[in-house]
């Protein structure tokens, strides 16, 4: 008779196991990878909202620096004034006719450099797209401000600014709004 062979436990792996783990190693890869694509998304976002916010402040602080009486600070027409903040979404409707005739009574880069004053704040609200390569584009934004002066009481006057940027982002139009408001007393 035969003598029966000893079963001995093998030490390491069998083929079919190395397979199953391989491929629940590449599985886990693919979904690691899904997500970093979403968050590279997702960090370009948040990156062109900070950019915008930045332009919005710098025109801001700039205009604070302007005197009361500066011909860039002429109140604006009563489309925008009436509506400063834009409830009707009318600037993210490019191409209609509220989009135009908003954009027109605001304040744009011409009234920046009225008469040929220096204008001291960021010179052209443009930044390359994140992954900084020459051949692909950059994200341009527009800046535009609404003034509105009003008395408070015999000498003293209110200004109120509204600065507002524009920008795509995903092809949809996006605005960032930002106010800023000073006082005359007195006539100084």
């Amino acid at each position: 008779m035969l003598r029966r062979a000893s079963f001995r436990p093998r030490h390491g792996f069998t083929t079919i196991e190395s397979l199953i783990a391989a491929v629940v190693f590449l599985v886990g890869l693919a979904g690691l990878l899904g997500a970093l694509v979403q968050a590279r998304g997702a960090t370009g976002q948040a990156r062109r909202l900070m950019q915008a916010t930045d332009v919005a402040n710098d025109l801001a602080e700039q205009i604070q620096l302007w005197n009361f009486d500066d011909p860039r600070l002429a109140a604006s027409a009563a489309l925008c004034a009436d509506d400063p903040l834009d409830k009707d979404h009318k600037l993210l409707k490019p191409g209609t006719g509220d989009y135009n005739a908003y954009v027109a009574c605001m304040h744009g880069e011409l009234m920046l450099r009225l008469g040929g004053v220096a204008f001291g704040g960021l010179q052209r609200p443009a930044f390359r797209d994140e992954d900084k390569v020459e051949s692909r584009g950059e994200t341009v934004y527009q800046r535009f401000y609404i003034v509105r002066t009003e008395p408070v009481r015999e000498g003293v006057q209110r200004m109120q600014v509204w600065v507002k940027v524009l920008y795509m982002d995903a092809g949809e139009p996006r605005v960032v709004t930002t106010q800023t408001m000073r006082i005359q007393m007195g006539g100084v």
